[in-house]
């Protein structure tokens, strides 16, 4: 394929909350500690460049992602501009601006929103580092909700639980959180963590092969998983029975031994090894840096500033990154779930039932 099945558009760094699982914004988050370089950020005009382009590519949908994507400076007129060109677009965010957005978001339609929220009140707030943010999270969807029963636009919406040892004993009461959001689709991922011995794995695979530095990993390190097994293995049980209607979306569909090796160990293999964006998705930074990793996204394309989607698909630097990784998973490729994400963003997105975009546990 000649053009990317799937466009990722991370349109802003900037986040207001400092979630503890975080690779960006963590008290270890790579923008935190500086050890990503500070970036001039793309205008208004270079992505509305970018949403011609993918139109006139025939591609249907479009995922926007942070940071947190509301913080983008004119994000309504971005999201208009999209929809004005019959793309579909998917939004992951923390849900602490849908009350200010919620009116325009059901005017403008065709839109899905992925919501990550981390369990009930307390453990929320606790693990996003923000006191009353679920309160804030709650009023957004609850708004969301009932402007659209007054409009004949569907928003459709779910919520990610990302499974880390600040969370984990919220699993459980999960689907009767989604209840209390009027929304009824959960989907439940597992955390990155990444030990020092593997970053460092890592980082020589990045230097050796490309020449490249590797920085992200370190918003990731954690030298265990810090869950508690048989903890975690409760509160699925409990989640699980409580679900009742509400549908439990198998973005990373693992069993109860693919969960024990998650958390168990950072290198044994657990679902796919292959990665599905090098064949399928481009995600552009906010820098206008074009990669196919957006959660460890150290190697870059190209700029699109100085190219456009289709050439840097096509260069030299794409193909070498794609037969590489084809070959060769990276140390941190052993817990990242970001390579499903085009699985789910290939879907038919033209019925705004749709199910979750994406997410990730930095979100």
């Amino acid at each position: 394929m000649d053009f990317p099945e799937c466009i990722s558009f991370t349109i802003t760094g900037a986040c207001n909350l400092r979630c503890r699982m975080c690779g960006q914004w963590s008290s270890k988050g790579y923008f935190r500690t500086g050890d990503k370089s500070p970036v001039q950020p793309m205008q208004m005009a270079d992505w509305k460049k970018l949403v011609d382009e993918i139109a006139a590519n025939n591609i249907s949908s479009v995922l926007l992602r942070g940071g947190e994507p509301f913080l983008f400076p004119g994000i309504i007129e971005l999201l208009e501009y999209i929809n004005s060109k019959g793309i579909f677009t998917s939004i992951d965010t923390n849900g602490t601006m849908l009350k200010k957005y919620a009116a325009d978001l059901v005017r403008i339609g065709k839109i899905h929103i992925t919501i990550s929220v981390d369990g009930p009140e307390e453990i929320h707030d606790k693990t996003r580092g923000v006191k009353g943010c679920f309160m804030t999270v709650k009023e957004g969807a609850d708004l969301l909700a009932r402007l659209e029963k007054e409009s004949d636009n569907k928003i459709s919406r779910s919520i990610c639980f990302t499974i880390s040892p600040w969370s984990v004993r919220g699993l459980g009461q999960m689907p009767d959180v989604a209840r209390t959001m009027s929304i009824n689709t959960l989907v439940i991922v597992p955390f990155y963590y990444v030990p020092e011995a593997t970053g460092k794995k890592y980082e020589k695979e990045l230097t050796d092969n490309f020449d490249c530095r590797a920085f992200s990993w370190r918003g990731f390190h954690h030298e265990t998983s810090g869950i508690d097994f048989n903890e975690f293995r409760e509160q699925l049980k409990i989640y699980l029975s409580k679900l009742d209607g509400i549908y439990n979306y198998p973005y990373m569909a693992l069993t109860e031994d693919e969960y024990r090796n998650w958390f168990g160990d950072a290198v044994t293999p657990v679902g796919t090894l292959h990665c599905l964006n090098i064949e399928k998705l481009i995600d552009i930074q906010p820098d206008g840096r074009a990669n196919s990793c957006v959660d460890f996204p150290d190697y870059s394309f190209g700029s699109i500033r100085e190219s456009n989607i289709r050439d840097l698909w096509n260069s030299k630097r794409a193909r070498k990154f794609r037969e590489f990784r084809r070959k060769n998973p990276f140390a941190v490729c052993y817990r990242c779930g970001a390579k499903y994400m085009s699985v789910v963003m290939s879907r038919d997105t033209t019925d705004t039932s749709q199910e979750p975009s994406s997410d990730n546990s930095d979100k």
